[in-house]
């Protein structure tokens, strides 16, 4: 009974200084009940590395013709004529559509025979105003000489006016119906509408016998058709306004077909909108231009080269940012978050929690709740959590500005030993994922 006694008061005693030590250093004791030890785990490691790293961002966008040019009406009438179909290919100055020109042209008849009426009323208007001179002339003479009164004098001078008033009447008149006749010449000219640059005939929207109308200020004319030039291709995408003061002009784009998007097209930052525009949800996005260097349109290759590329198609576009040169970098799959409850209390986790962001008056219990960015790095064939500070990051790797030595090795693998990873986890390495399914 008295040695039952001094077991258990022995036993008591252990657990209270472990207590009293676990209650004055969180995490300085660690009891293992476990009767087997676990198993190494078998795990991909390796080394930090040297690589350039791309930062990118996504948008969506379209594609478009930079020369466009949509095809109107600037006259009243009906369609005639409608020379291309929908996909034809056009020079600039071909005749697209022909408009009625009869009442255009009779207009300019009219306006043709006005002046050729007040061309002969301006011969006439002449003629009298000579003859009004001569009368002034020798209404003075005879005045002079006392063989005309006063009144017949005043009245040749009258006469005189009103033959220089009736020349400059008809003269203006004149003026007036030839600036008629050029604008009923430009009507008539507007019945024939020519394409105004090399492209492709598209969005084909009027037939013969159609009406058009011509546009106002406020009801828009009749939009005839689309002329796309189909050499020279760009993007308009929507970059969201988190990412858009990243953008600058010049920057490098790769744009991504619905249709293919393991081959990209190489595009070029052109102009970026001022100003922004609210989407739906009120999201605001900045449109931005992409020229796109497409194979066959410039010489650069051959027609058949050329992508199918149409005015219209979605893209998606992945712009190149910023970009560091020689990064010492690890894989992306060997950064992982841990809670900072969840790592040791060593200093050097101590160190870099305090260094991390911490807002005022957070809580205690808060803070253990915060995670960091850790690397498991291999020491003496156990996994050893490295918080470490990150830079530019891509798909495949990311960048790594303190925490880590160059010859440090690192855990990269496989996904379910790294999702499961704690500190002090004894592991070995091997050289492939194969050796991963080898009984060790």
């Amino acid at each position: 009974m008295l040695r039952l006694t001094s077991i258990l008061g022995v036993c008591v005693l252990a657990v209270g200084l472990a207590a009293l030590n676990a209650a004055r250093e969180p995490g300085g004791v660690k009891l293992d009940w476990t009767l087997v030890g676990t198993p190494p785990r078998k795990v991909l490691a390796e080394p930090l590395a040297r690589a350039t790293i791309i930062r990118t961002i996504t948008a969506s966008g379209k594609i478009e013709s930079v020369d466009e040019a949509e095809i109107a009406s600037q006259i009243i009438g009906r369609v005639i004529a409608v020379n291309f179909k929908e996909g034809d290919p056009v020079k600039k100055g071909d005749v697209l559509v022909e408009i009625d020109p009869t009442d255009a042209q009779a207009k300019l008849d009219s306006t043709t025979a006005r002046i050729s009426r007040l061309s002969a009323a301006i011969d006439q208007a002449d003629s009298e105003l000579k003859k009004a001179r001569r009368d002034a002339e020798l209404s003075s003479k005879l005045a002079g000489r006392g063989f005309s009164t006063p009144t017949e004098l005043a009245d040749s001078f009258t006469l005189l006016a009103k033959a220089e008033a009736a020349l400059a009447m008809s003269r203006n008149e004149l003026s007036e119906s030839e600036a008629m006749r050029r604008a009923t010449l430009e009507e008539v000219r507007r019945t024939t509408i020519r394409a105004p640059i090399d492209g492709v005939v598209s969005n084909l929207e009027v037939d013969v016998g159609e009406i058009v109308i011509a546009g106002t200020t406020n009801l828009p004319g009749s939009v005839l058709m689309k002329v796309c030039d189909l050499d020279r291709m760009r993007v308009r995408a929507d970059v969201d306004e988190t990412d858009v003061p990243l953008v600058r002009r010049g920057q490098v784009a790769h744009v991504f077909l619905q249709a293919d998007q393991l081959h990209p097209l190489a595009g070029r930052i052109d102009r970026v909108s001022p100003q922004g525009k609210v989407k739906k949800d009120e999201v605001v996005g900045f449109e931005t231009l992409i020229d796109l260097d497409v194979p066959g349109s410039t010489g650069t290759g051959s027609e058949s080269d050329r992508p199918p590329l149409r005015p219209g198609m979605s893209v998606t576009v992945e712009i190149e940012v910023r970009q560091s040169d020689a990064a010492l970098s690890v894989p992306a799959q060997a950064v992982v978050h841990r809670r900072r409850k969840e790592l040791p209390d060593t200093p050097l986790i101590r160190e870099w929690a305090e260094r991390s962001a911490r807002p005022p008056g957070e809580k205690v219990r808060d803070a253990e709740q915060r995670y960091l960015k850790v690397v498991y790095v291999l020491e003496a064939g156990v996994a050893r959590a490295r918080p470490i500070e990150t830079g530019l990051s891509d798909e495949r790797r990311v960048e790594v500005l303190a925490g880590l030595r160059e010859d440090d090795r690192v855990v990269v693998g496989p996904f379910h030993a790294l999702d499961e990873m704690k500190d002090g986890d004894a592991v070995l390495p091997v050289a492939s994922p194969a050796d991963l399914e080898k009984e060790g």
